[in-house]
């Protein structure tokens, strides 16, 4: 995994099954692949770490996917990478050509960006509406004192009007 840029997929199978082919073949193609063995994902998985790579997709080989763990072990991914996207081998793999399952990742690779994007976006735009809300309160925590003080004032010069009527 040289390039910081490349997608990373993280290929998860049974013990019993052999490392899928295709592996290898989408690594020659670019992407950057974990092989993992499921359902009892390592710690270092589902409790990333600073230093591992950032998961862009999970793919599930046929035998978990039919396994009774695979909502288990997905809902522990999401978990630890929210948003991250499921994708069962079977379900991608259906007569397409390397090239073509190569397109399909890589649209659902810039969707999740696009959604990472966006989400980072709209926090950025909700930490400046909460600043603005909290220098608006500030300003209108002023303005009552002041009105506060002024009121004291015309209560105070009011009273002495009076009295020095009397």
């Amino acid at each position: 995994m040289g390039d910081p840029c490349e997608p990373v997929l993280l290929m998860i199978r049974t013990a019993q099954e052999a490392v899928t082919p295709l592996a290898g073949q989408l690594a020659a193609k670019g992407y950057g692949v974990i092989d993992a063995v499921g359902p009892e994902l390592s710690p270092a998985l589902t409790a990333p770490v600073i230093g591992l790579p950032v998961v862009d997709l999970a793919l599930v080989s046929a035998d978990l996917s039919a396994s009774p763990d695979m909502p288990e072990m997905a809902a522990r991914l999401r978990a630890a990478w929210p948003r991250l996207p499921v994708v069962r081998l079977p379900t991608l793999a259906r007569d397409l050509s390397l090239d073509e399952i190569c397109e399909q990742l890589d649209e659902i690779v810039l969707e999740v960006a696009q959604n990472r994007a966006d989400a980072e976006r709209l926090r950025e735009e909700a930490q400046e509406l909460a600043t603005q809300v909290r220098r608006a309160r500030a300003g209108l925590d002023d303005a009552v004192a002041d009105a506060r003080r002024l009121m004291s004032e015309a209560r105070h010069l009011s009273g002495q009007g009076r009295h020095g009527k009397s």
